[in-house]
Formats: C-alpha cells, sequence, structure tokens
C-alpha cells in the first residue's frame, strides 16, 4: 500500500507490499478504492528448506566462522600471554661472545695504532712535566736565595752587633782613660804650677832671711851689746826657720804627689798600649792594598785629619796620636772585611742572576717557540734586568734593538702587551729631565719631557 491507501506484493516469493513494510508473495495485488473490486486472495510465503535448498550450507557456514573467530580469539589471547615474556626471553636467549681469537698481525696493528694515538699524549705530558719540574727548580733556586739572603742579613746583623759592642766599650773605655789621663795631666799641671810658685816664694823668703842676716850683722858690729834686738832677732830667725821647714815639708808633700801622679799617668799609658797592642797591629801608618784602591780619598781624608793639630799639651800629643792611628786602622780593616762580604755577595748574585736568565730565556722560547716573540721577550727582559732601574725609557736604545720599520719581524708590541697582561712589566708615562738636545748642545739645561717608560712591576708594587 502507497501513500494512496494501495496495497501490492510482487515476485514469486510472496513478497506483498504493505505499510509495514515487504514480504514474500506469490502474486501482485493492487487494490483501489475504485468502482471495481479485485478479489483474488493474499497469498504469503516464508522461507522454506524447499524453496532454499543451500541455507544449511550457509548456517553451517556461519557456525564455522563463529568458532573460527572464537578459536581465532583464544589464539591470540594465548600469543598475548605466551609473548608476554618476550623481552625476558630475548635476553635469555642471546648469546654474549666472551672470547675470540686474534691473530698476532691483528695484534701488531692494534698496537702501531695505540702507539700512535697515545704519543702525542705522552709527549704533551713529558713537556708539562718539565716544566713542572723547571718551575719547582726555579722556585727552589728562589727559596734557597732567600734563605741566603737570609742568613747573611743575620751574620752582617750579629757581626754589626759584635762590632758595635766590641767597638763602643773599647771606644768608651779609651776614652774613660783619656778623660783620667786628661784629669791627671791637669792635675799634675795644678800641682807643678803650686810647686813652682812655692819655689819662688821660698826663694824669696831665703833671699829676705839673708838680706835681713846681713842686715842684722852689720847692726851687732855697730852695736856689740844688743840685749833686747838680739833676743828679738832670734825669735825672728827662728820663726823663719820654722816656717822655712814647714815651706820645705809642704814642698817635699807637693813633689811626692806629683811624682805619684806622673807614676799614675805611667801606668795607664803602658795599660792602654798593652790592650791596644793585643787587639791591633802596632802599626801606626795604613798601606792600603790593590783592592782598596778605591778607599784613597778615606785615606787622605784621614790623613789631613791626622796633620790637623789637636790642641793639648806636649807630653800627650803622642797618645793622642796613637789613639787616632789605632782608631783609623780598625775602620779600615773594617771596611776590608765588609768589602769582602759584599764582593762574595755580589759575586753570588751575579751568579743567580745569570742562572735565572737562561732560566727565563728557556722558559721563553719554549711557551713562544714561533714569530720570534721568545727571543723579543728575553732581550727585553734582559735589557730590563740589565738596567740600573729596572726601566727602561731611552728611545734610542729601543729603535736601535727593535727598529720600528722591522715590527713583523721582532713583534715588540705584542711581547710589550703579553708582558703586561702576565704582569711582569708596566708602562707608565713621567716627566724626566733632558740630559743632551737634540743637536748634542743643550747639555745640562735642565730641559723635561714626558716618555713612556717601561718597568718592572714588583710585588710589591713599585
Amino acid at each position: 500500500m502507497d501513500h494512496q491507501g494501495h496495497r501490492y506484493s510482487t515476485g514469486p516469493y510472496g513478497a506483498s507490499g504493505t505499510s509495514a513494510g515487504y514480504g514474500y508473495g506469490s502474486a501482485l495485488s493492487y487494490t483501489a478504492g475504485g468502482p471495481y473490486a479485485y478479489s483474488n486472495p493474499r497469498a504469503t510465503f516464508g522461507p522454506t528448506h524447499a524453496g532454499l535448498p543451500y541455507l544449511p550450507s550457509l548456517q553451517r557456514c556461519v557456525a564455522t566462522l563463529e568458532s573460527s573467530t572464537q578459536l581465532l580469539k583464544s589464539v591470540v589471547a594465548q600469543l598475548d600471554e605466551t609473548t608476554n615474556g618476550y623481552p625476558r626471553l630475548k635476553t635469555i636467549t642471546s648469546s654474549n661472545k666472551q672470547f675470540e681469537l686474534v691473530s698476532e698481525h691483528e695484534l701488531a696493528s692494534a698496537q702501531v695504532g695505540i702507539a700512535k694515538d697515545v704519543e702525542p699524549q705522552l709527549f704533551h705530558l713529558s713537556e708539562k712535566a718539565v716544566q713542572a719540574v723547571l718551575d719547582l727548580e726555579g722556585e727552589e733556586y728562589q727559596l734557597m736565595a732567600r734563605v741566603q739572603q737570609e742568613t747573611a742579613k743575620q751574620e752582617r746583623r750579629v757581626q754589626r752587633q759584635m762590632a758595635a759592642k766590641s767597638g763602643i766599650s773599647n771606644i768608651k773605655h779609651l776614652q774613660s782613660l783619656i778623660r783620667r789621663k786628661e784629669e791627671l795631666s791637669r792635675s799634675s799641671t795644678e800641682l807643678e804650677d803650686v810647686l813652682d810658685s812655692k819655689r819662688q816664694e821660698f826663694a824669696q823668703l831665703v833671699a829676705r832671711m839673708e838680706a835681713q842676716s846681713d842686715q842684722q850683722g852689720s847692726g851687732k858690729r855697730l852695736r856689740r851689746n844688743p840685749t833686747n834686738e838680739s833676743r828679738e832677732l832670734a825669735l825672728k830667725e827662728d820663726e823663719r826657720r820654722k816656717e822655712a821647714a814647714k815651706r820645705s815639708q809642704e814642698l817635699d808633700a807637693l813633689q811626692q804627689k806629683i811624682d805619684d801622679k806622673r807614676r799614675a799617668i805611667q801606668e795607664l799609658r803602658s795599660k792602654s798600649l798593652s790592650q791596644s797592642g793585643s787587639r791591633y797591629s802596632e802599626h801606626t801608618d795604613f798601606n792600603p792594598t790593590l783592592p782598596w784602591s778605591m778607599y784613597s780619598e778615606h785615606h787622605k781624608f784621614l790623613e789631613e785629619a791626622m796633620q790637623t793639630p789637636i790642641h793639648v799639651q806636649a807630653q800627650d800629643q803622642g797618645a793622642y796620636e796613637e789613639a787616632f792611628a789605632r782608631i783609623m786602622t780598625t775602620y779600615f780593616q773594617e771596611l776590608e772585611s765588609r768589602q769582602a762580604k759584599t764582593d762574595n755577595e755580589l759575586n753570588t748574585l751575579t751568579r743567580g742572576k745569570t742562572r735565572k736568565l737562561s732560566q727565563m730565556r728557556n722558559l721563553c722560547k719554549r711557551l713562544f717557540p714561533g714569530d720570534s716573540i721568545g727571543k723579543t721577550m728575553t732581550r727585553v727582559l734582559e735589557l730590563l734586568v740589565e738596567s740600573p732601574e729596572n726601566e727602561i725609557y731611552h728611545k734610542e736604545l729601543v729603535q736601535n734593538e727593535f727598529p720600528p720599520e722591522e715590527e713583523r719581524r721582532h713583534n715588540l708590541g705584542r711581547v710589550v702587551t703579553i708582558l703586561k697582561q702576565v704582569g711582569v712589566i708596566e708602562l707608565v708615562i713621567e716627566t724626566r729631565e733632558v740630559s743632551e738636545g737634540k743637536d748634542g748642545q743643550d747639555e745640562g739645561t735642565g730641559q723635561t719631557e714626558e716618555q713612556l717608560v717601561l718597568r718592572i712591576k714588583f710585588e710589591d708594587g713599585t
């Protein structure tokens, strides 16, 4: 039946068209709401074995397919369970080769290859070891030099202290002897002056007494019986005799004191001579040897000082000259010993300087083997070390050693930059006095100009 209410069926299987769907039928009927009616009854046929002979086989195929599907599902499940431990089985079933026989040729070729690979590293490590040994050797030399310097300083300090103590004690003792001698000489001079004055008084007194006695003798001849006058004269004469005896005793005592003072002075002089003779030579003149020709000015100065008159008494002039000569000899002997020590230290420092320069030259050549940087660096450091103030500021010296037009050959700029970066040298601009003008005629004019100074940079910043 369609939308107009018609129903139809067609086909040999009895399929009929209805509002609910299609059905199997054996005839097609059409019904319309017209004035006529079709009285053919409806006949519907379902599927039967007689109509579908292959249906059992299809059912068996479906059943077989379902069983196959079930079997496939079970197989997949079993495969999942079986292959779940496959990585573990792979590890278990894998085989590792532990030992393998290698031919001698292959071993030799492997050794050659290993030697080629290891040889550069060995050379590099050996160079590093040599450099480390050189550094340690340099540190050892520095420490040895420092120890020697400290030992020498300590020895010089001890010697100076001992010399100062001995010299000061000797000088103090000599000064005390000289002061005592001067005091004794002054006291002896005073006593001699007193003795001379007493002698003069005694002579005057004797002359006066003789004159009085002459006058008394003439008066006695004129007056033969002067009783009272004779008594007075006798008393006066006794008093004069007593006074003369007293004066003579005083003179004897003064003479004894003078003799004692002279003996004490002689003893002190002999004692000072014996003490000085035990320490120093008895030669009063100093004859400088050949190494001491540089101290000729000292010797001339001391000779002039010896020739200068010393305002002392004549009897003490010799003692002063002897003492001054001994002091001068001691001074020159001390100078000679110190100069010998200075020469030894200078020789030691010179040898150390030469050794360090050679080490520095080798180190610069090893660090900078190409482009002549090592040679230029060595020469610059040698010039700095050889200069008095450890600096270079003369343009002529630098230009003569390293011409500017040959910069590519000596690479002075790169060398200065490297040394400055390392901290070995420093570049400063200072105002220096020009001792000689450009034309060589301005010498001593006191002109100044700013100059670039290349200087060694020490650890203390100087």
